[in-house]
């Protein structure tokens, strides 16, 4: 198995989202997770729930549970939308 796969798996991260990278820092103690929206899919609003337009997204990291010994960052561009 693959480290995206597995990651993928191990975080539960699910269509529309997708691991593309994995980076292992062994002398920091550190596991960083790239997670990026799959192509052509729609946005949604948080609030009303209607299919609302894309304006921009901002990169975010956030901690996750340790993988083994290992601390776990998720690094993301998370999508801003406009709603009516």
């Amino acid at each position: 198995m693959r480290d995206k796969d597995l990651y993928a798996r191990i975080l539960g991260i699910k269509s529309p989202w997708q691991v593309s990278g994995v980076e292992l820092a062994l002398s920091e103690g550190e596991v960083t997770v790239h997670v990026e929206q799959e192509e052509g899919v729609q946005h949604w609003c948080p609030t009303c729930g209607e299919v609302s337009p894309g304006y921009d997204s901002r990169k975010r990291k956030w901690r996750h549970l340790d993988t083994c010994q290992y601390k776990t960052i998720l690094v993301a561009d998370v999508p801003r939308v406009k709603c009516k």
